[in-house]
């Protein structure tokens, strides 16, 4: 709701290049809570599966670990792969 706010009454409707990287940005925040939401369901369901906090735990541990480092780490090792191109 903020982006399009934002594009509707700052922006006044246009598709400028500082709202682009404004969303950009909110886009890649947002990646942040949402790995901890599905990692904090991932747990829950694997502690009710398994009755076991500790697998749940480590469970969930390791699908943060793979969740941000897919989405952060690999596109910030092709960004600096890229850069070294240049």
């Amino acid at each position: 709701m903020a982006l399009a706010a934002h594009h509707r009454i700052v922006e006044q409707g246009a598709n400028t290049e500082a709202f682009h990287r404004l969303a950009g940005r909110y886009i890649v925040w947002s990646m942040v809570p949402l790995a901890l939401g599905i990692t904090g369901d991932f747990f829950v369901v694997v502690r009710r599966v398994t009755s076991s906090v500790a697998l749940a735990a480590i469970s969930a541990t390791l699908l943060l670990a793979a969740s941000y480092g897919s989405w952060f780490g690999y596109t910030f090792y092709l960004r600096s792969q890229s850069s070294r191109d240049e």
